[in-house]
């Protein structure tokens, strides 16, 4: 609240021409700025929808790449049950005979390149039975045990003949098998579809055949590097501008496929948002990650079921403003200053009118009533120059009318009492009154009249501000003779000041006020026994005095009245305005005192180098 009353201030007692001046900036800068600002959000949502639509093509197409790929496998697949050579090869297994096995392991090689083998995306392809894994085994090892054991078979079970896909997954853990736990495998990080196979054969005559009831089905384990699933955003992120772009494909289960961050690909971490994405099954929107406010884009795989998306930070969203930010700012910067150059015309268009008023109306002030202002124009101000005119005209006339004659009594009156209260005259005065109590034996009263004389002759002839600190306190012990006398001798003035100090010019009668206190206040209620010390002194180059007595002190509420100059006295004040005014804010006094222990002021005045203040 303080700080708006003293703004109020400030800008009620600015000048006309500024207060005309900022008026006019501040409205063309707020203008300029809402106009600014309201673009900048039109563009800014304009670019975010763009960078929506972009990303969401993205993932779009990408998605509609990958289901056609995999939709593809999972025809040849639903192809591979009803194919007569591989019903004739499971049929004639012998699981006892190793030539038998091997034979037939060749052989189903063979058929699962003739039907996955041209597509560069499989990383291998088997067929899994309890006994025996066939296949190429070459590039990547599925144990039968393990896999009958795993949810893999599982998941092929309950897909009833259907291929079903299964993101990446930990080998060794998934297979159960505790050896191969430490080591590293490159197929850890393959994508997996299984599919039970119910085996069929029509032979030439017609006749349908199926696998004996007692037989299990083999199950298809195709297995998928992930960096065809990813391809297409890859290239899309190295390709724009975006600095923290990402990307993933994720299961609904919330496990992570692929991610463009490997070491969140590892971690398998679901997106916060996983759940809300899978709801709407396609689309965007944004939210906050880690503090960053995110734009994803998402759309889920019609293959797999699994969700695509893209997500950048808004902020990269917003990149291009960058340009429109710094295009903007040099705008507003030109037109602020066209905006200043404009008021500053204004202003002295209609300030100008004011200011010869203002400099007219400062020469009637010093009593020139003959000024006129040249009339012109036919406005406010027009008139307000003709009231003016009138004005003084009617004040020139009442003045010569009625005051001259007045004015010439009170100038005569002023000069006679500056003549009774001339310096000379009192001082004679005071001589006169000197000598005669000489004559009368009165030693006492000629010795104050001689101080009396002496302080007036000094305080007279010293025009200036300032004087040298020798004078000021000779004038000082005359003022305290003249004061012990008039209270008796109840108190006591000791002097403990630096004698280089004595040449220092200080302003006049600075000590005066603090020795007058301590008389009148401090030893109002002492008989006798009143002690006032007065130092000089200079420290760390800072000249500092001191008055101190041993007083009744001051309490600290009427010491800060005093001080401000709302209490008794105005001395104290007076000698700080005056300090600062030749010294600098920085120096001035400081008053200490406690009730019944005395008072203490310290006055500092300005730094001390080689007997000259600064």
């Amino acid at each position: 609240m303080l700080l708006l009353r003293k703004l109020a201030a400030l800008i009620a007692n600015a000048k006309f021409r500024i207060k005309l001046i900022v008026s006019y900036f501040l409205l063309v800068s707020v203008i300029i700025l809402i106009l600014g600002f309201t673009y900048y959000r039109i563009s800014a949502s304009n670019m975010l929808m763009n960078v929506r639509s972009s990303l969401g093509n993205v993932v779009l197409n990408n998605n509609q790449l990958l289901d056609e790929k995999l939709e593809a496998i999972r025809g040849k697949s639903d192809v591979l049950p009803v194919d007569s050579e591989l019903y004739q090869i499971m049929i004639g297994l012998k699981m006892s005979d190793n030539e038998s096995l091997l034979k037939a392991d060749r052989r189903l090689t063979e058929l699962l390149f003739q039907y996955f083998g041209g597509n560069d995306d499989i990383y291998a392809s088997f067929i899994v039975t309890r006994d025996y894994t066939f296949g190429n085994g070459a590039r990547m090892y599925v144990p039968s045990a393990g896999f009958f054991n795993s949810e893999l078979h599982l998941l092929a079970e309950r897909s009833q003949g259907d291929l079903a896909w299964i993101p990446t997954y930990d080998f060794a853990r998934t297979f159960k098998d505790q050896h191969m736990e430490p080591i590293s495998f490159e197929y850890s990080q393959l994508v997996s579809a299984v599919k039970e196979l119910n085996l069929t054969y029509i032979d030439e005559e017609g006749i349908f055949h199926s696998l004996p009831p007692g037989m299990e089905r083999p199950v298809l384990m195709i297995n998928f590097t992930t960096d065809d699933f990813g391809k297409l955003f890859k290239d899309y992120a190295s390709k724009n501008e975006y600095r923290n772009l990402s990307y993933g494909i994720v299961s609904a289960k919330g496990d992570m496929i692929i991610h463009s961050e490997r070491e969140l690909e590892a971690s398998r971490k679901a997106p916060l948002w996983l759940e809300e994405a899978f709801k709407q099954g396609e689309g965007s929107f944004e939210k906050v990650i880690d503090g960053k406010e995110m734009l994803i884009s998402f759309d889920r795989m019609e293959s797999t079921g699994w969700m695509s998306y893209v997500e950048i930070p808004v902020e990269d969203a917003l990149y291009g403003l960058k340009s429109l930010q710094s295009v903007s700012f040099l705008f507003l910067a030109v037109m602020l200053l066209v905006s200043a150059l404009l008021a500053y015309l204004m202003s002295i268009f209609i300030t100008k009118p004011i200011i010869r008023i203002k400099k007219a109306m400062k020469m009637v002030e010093r009593g020139n009533f003959d000024i006129r202002i040249p009339e012109k124009g036919r406005d406010e101000l027009g008139q307000l120059t003709r009231m003016f005119n009138h004005m003084n005209g009617r004040i020139q006339a009442l003045i010569e009318e009625n005051y001259a004659s007045r004015l010439r009594e009170k100038e005569a009156e002023l000069m006679a009492l500056n003549l009774q209260l001339n310096p000379h005259f009192l001082y004679n005065t005071l001589t006169t009154m000197y000598w005669i109590a000489v004559e009368n034996g009165q030693q006492e009263i000629s010795t104050i009249m001689r101080n009396l004389a002496e302080m007036l002759q000094t305080s007279t002839r010293n025009k200036n501000e300032t004087w040298p600190l020798r004078t000021d306190l000779d004038w000082l012990e005359k003022y305290i003779y003249i004061m012990a006398s008039r209270f008796g001798n109840q108190f006591k003035v000791s002097f403990e000041v630096d004698d280089s100090l004595q040449d220092m010019m200080v302003p006049k009668l600075f000590l005066q006020p603090f020795v007058e206190n301590a008389i009148i206040h401090g030893f109002a209620e002492m008989e006798e026994g009143g002690l006032i010390v007065i130092k000089g002194w200079y420290e760390d180059d800072q000249v500092l005095f001191s008055v101190e007595d041993n007083g009744a002190g001051i309490e600290k509420d009427v010491m800060d009245r005093m001080k401000s100059g709302e209490v008794g006295s105005t001395g104290m004040p007076n000698v700080e305005k005056r300090i600062k005014l030749l010294y600098g804010n920085s120096q001035g006094i400081d008053v200490y005192s406690l009730a019944g222990k005395g008072t203490k002021v310290v006055i500092r005045m300005g730094t001390w180098t080689g007997g000259q203040r600064r």
